[in-house]
């Protein structure tokens, strides 16, 4: 069989492929179906609970993104704050005479009520008592908090429920329950009109303003917060009590006071203050005093701006409907079509419930639906690819035969590349090839060279393909292999200098294990060029092979040659220095002049250094002496790199110079001389 005769044929095994049920096997029966049931697998989640902390995580982001409004004028804090302790002198509680004070000022200030978010459930003393009582009497507009407390009894129970003293329960305009019930996860977003059969403070101050504001009594929601902590406007306790009366006036008139401490930095240090979690935690400050959690709760409902969750009858209809359509048009779709279905309506999902809460004050809780379309598109990529395996796999194995698998890869991913011809490409070309193998050949038989050649190949090879390098060919003991082709990668001289390097210290790390287990070894000496290559199927039309060809080919062959003139390993050309970037350690060898080309070229060497290792001395010295040598300073040169050999005696590149050095001395060369050397390698 050849290339051009692969096809699938219509009616084959491929065509019979199914998973045996009707319901997939058309596209609106199998939307259809995987929307009812991916709809049914979304509502087991949800009683179970599963999503709920995306969804609070989703929902507390929406919260922060609300539009900025400003602080409510229906509500002000009197807070209990750290001034206000300094100001009275007092630790808490505090004597129940300056609350007494603050209810007068606030009343002829003209406050609509006075909301005390504290727990007057102690007698103190009498005197104390008593001014406090006659106070609340007096003013006529005091509403105060009772506390729900649970028993800790496994066995059996109960709330119960905590007013304040009785002289001040009597004397109240109202009492409702001041208790804040965090989530699960400890942030507060709901509210409730009702605790354990009692009003709630906040709808105990909204059923005193009037039979028009009347609510539900079992009433939830969700608290619309006008802002982070210290959003609503704040007077300090002790500027009440200090403050001039028509200043006051002017900021508490017809307004709802409310009395409570309140959180500042960490509310862990003030010992016992009502501190909790809201959506906007994630920022700072963090936490948000209890007094303003009830000062918003009050405003929503006063205002009529709580935030909704939608009903489950409305989230499963609306859940259905949507996954509905999604499925049957993914059923229709491509992979890619459907990726991008997708893509657009998380978006919208994810702008539309934003929105929703934002302007229409509902939560359509899309976690779980964004889940469900995730899921249609998983069930539909699984079915996509399931029936296209069979086909996949014969191709692959059909293409083996002829191409390497790299290739393959390539053209199961472009089938249309499956023809003669090429392509020009930016590309990175490596040789490297295995010094001494020709002078074992002779003492090695056939079989244990084989061995040998796998042994230094396998690793070798790994590398090359670990930094994203494609092997082109093995030749005799040469290794051939390229990075930017036959996929284009930006970075392709970068990650070939990078496998050099980790080629060079394989070797090395080799090399040391076989000596001193007393056997045979090799070095290893590698090429490096970069430049346009043409890279495609070469060969005829029933029989052709992937390869890369052109000039930078036979450059990279050379430079790999040119090591043994160097007595060096790993030399790459100035077009693979320029575009390898920084980060590597490299020493310019010479300028060369190449047959057939009219400028010379610019030869490195890539050498390994380990990270943050200073550039050593050897080959600063090493860069002094080959400028006095193009300098045509002969003596210098040669004492240089003299230097050079005593600091490293292997350096091959520093006895050439020295060599070249005495021969100039003899011999200097011409006027007009640049120091352009005759490539010395074929």
């Amino acid at each position: 069989m050849c290339i051009r005769r692969i096809f699938i044929r219509p009616g084959g095994s491929l065509a019979k492929f199914s998973f045996g049920f009707e319901i997939f096997k058309r596209p609106l029966g199998r939307g259809l179906g995987l929307g009812v049931a991916v709809l049914l697998t979304v509502m087991a989640l949800a009683s179970y609970g599963l999503g709920r902390t995306a969804e609070n995580f989703l929902l507390d982001l929406c919260c922060r993104m609300q539009p900025a409004s400003p602080p409510p004028r229906e509500v002000v804090i009197v807070g209990i704050d750290t001034d206000s302790f300094e100001a009275l002198g007092h630790s808490w509680p505090w004597p129940r005479k300056y609350h007494a004070r603050l209810i007068d000022r606030l009343t002829k200030a003209g406050a609509s009520l006075i909301v005390f978010d504290i727990f007057f459930g102690e007698e103190t003393d009498a005197e104390n008592d008593r001014l406090l009582t006659r106070a609340v009497q007096k003013s006529g507009k005091v509403v105060l908090a009772r506390v729900i407390e649970s028993t800790q009894d496994p066995l059996f129970s109960r709330q119960i429920i905590l007013n304040p003293l009785g002289s001040l329960c009597a004397a109240a305009y109202g009492v409702g329950v001041g208790v804040i019930t965090p989530d699960a996860d400890g942030v507060v977003r709901h509210f409730t009109t009702s605790l354990a059969g009692q009003r709630t403070l906040p709808s105990e101050v909204v059923r005193l303003l009037g039979p028009k504001r009347a609510l539900p009594p079992d009433l939830t929601g969700l608290i619309r917060y006008t802002g982070p902590p210290g959003h609503l406007e704040n007077i300090p306790y002790f500027q009440v009590l200090a403050g001039e009366e028509h200043h006051l006036r002017e900021r508490i008139q017809n307004r709802i006071v409310l009395v409570g401490r309140l959180v500042e930095d960490n509310p862990l240090s003030q010992g016992r203050v009502d501190a909790f979690l809201t959506p906007y935690s994630r920022g700072s400050p963090g936490f948000m005093s209890g007094v303003e959690i009830q000062g918003n709760i009050i405003y929503n409902l006063l205002t009529g701006t709580w935030n909704r969750e939608i009903s489950p009858a409305e989230r499963y209809g609306f859940y259905f409907a949507v996954l509905l359509i999604f499925s049957l048009l993914s059923a229709w779709l491509s992979p890619a079509a459907s990726l991008g279905l997708l893509a657009a309506l998380g978006l919208a999902l994810g702008l539309g419930a934003w929105a929703a809460l934002c302007y229409f004050q509902v939560w359509i809780q899309p976690v779980l639906l964004a889940l469900g379309l995730a899921m249609i598109y998983g069930v539909n990529l699984f079915t996509h690819h399931v029936s296209g395996l069979q086909e996949k796999r014969w191709l692959h194995q059909a293409l083996t035969h002829y191409v390497s698998q790299e290739v393959v890869e390539v053209l199961m991913a472009h089938p249309e590349r499956l023809k003669l011809g090429g392509e020009a490409l930016e590309a990175t070309v490596m040789f490297a090839d295995l010094a001494g193998f020709a002078e074992l050949t002779p003492q090695m038989a056939p079989r244990d060279l084989v061995k040998l050649l796998s042994d230094y190949f396998t690793p070798l090879t790994n590398i090359v393909l670990a930094h994203g390098g494609t092997l082109d060919k093995y030749i005799d003991s040469c290794l051939m292999a390229v990075w930017g082709a036959p996929l284009p990668q930006s970075d392709h001289a970068r990650r070939a200098c990078q496998a050099a390097l980790a080629m060079q210290r394989r070797i090395e790390e080799d090399l040391r294990d076989r000596q001193a287990r007393g056997q045979a070894f090799l070095g290893l000496r590698i090429g490096l060029h970069s430049g346009q290559v043409m890279a495609g199927n070469v060969g005829s039309r029933e029989r052709f092979s992937y390869t890369i060809m052109g000039d930078t080919v036979n450059l990279a062959h050379r430079l790999e040659e040119l090591n043994r003139v160097y007595g060096t390993h790993l030399i790459l050309s100035g077009a693979t220095r320029k575009l390898a970037g920084p980060g590597f350690l490299m020493r310019e060898l010479d300028q060369v002049q190449v047959r057939g080309r009219v400028q010379p070229v610019t030869v490195f060497e890539l050498i390994w250094a380990a990270p943050g290792e200073p550039v050593p001395l050897w080959l600063s010295t090493f860069e002094e002496a080959r400028a006095a040598f193009l300098g045509r300073n002969w003596d210098k040169a040669a004492s240089l790199f003299e230097e050079v050999i005593r600091l490293k005696p292997e350096d091959g590149p520093a006895a050439l110079y020295l060599r070249r050095c005495r021969r100039c001395q003899e011999t200097p060369p011409p006027a007009g001389w640049e120091g352009i050397s005759a490539l010395e390698a074929r």
